[in-house]
């Protein structure tokens, strides 16, 4: 968590867009909790069932630490309420998760294409980083015409930047 805290605060961001992890993925909430702490904004994904036709909504909440819940598959999420995919653009930091990512900055992401979804709405040129373990970074991964890279990796060791890639916008 110590490098990840480094590198966000390094960055300057007031407002940054976190996914709050769960089993084994790279731990996020000691990060959303000390940036929460610092008096940076967290928002974090809030994911919807899609009302039976199993496309997942993009919708955000204001992270606060002492107000979770189980949501979706069991991961973290806001208790507040649902803002749209469009509170995506008021970030200066997207950070997503990712099972592998390469050196190009593509990703292999682990929710059926939400964050490929998702991304679309940042602001234009707000960084996006993939959260991962060092050995999660590899030469290549398979991708589509509509998989939008990442800039970097954060990892346990530190920020690795990544591309530069052809990347859909």
């Amino acid at each position: 968590m110590r490098h990840g805290l480094e590198a966000v605060l390094a960055a300057g961001n007031g407002v940054v867009s976190l996914y709050l992890s769960r089993g084994d993925e790279p731990g996020t909430l000691d990060l959303a909790a000390e940036l929460e702490r610092r008096g940076v904004d967290v928002l974090a994904p809030m994911l919807t069932d899609g009302q039976g036709h199993g496309v997942h909504e993009i919708t955000w909440g204001h992270y606060r630490h002492d107000d979770l819940r189980d949501g979706l598959w069991g991961i973290p999420e806001p208790c507040g309420p649902a803002l749209p995919a469009s509170a995506l653009a008021s970030a200066d930091l997207v950070i997503c998760s990712a099972l592998w990512v390469d050196r190009d900055g593509f990703r292999v992401g682990v929710g059926g294409g939400w964050y490929d979804r998702a991304l679309p709405h940042r602001r234009p040129g707000a960084p996006v980083w993939a959260m991962v373990d060092s050995c999660e970074i590899v030469d290549a991964v398979p991708h589509d015409p509509w998989d939008i890279g990442v800039d970097a990796a954060l990892t346990p060791a530190g920020l690795v930047r990544l591309g530069p890639a052809t990347r859909p916008e």
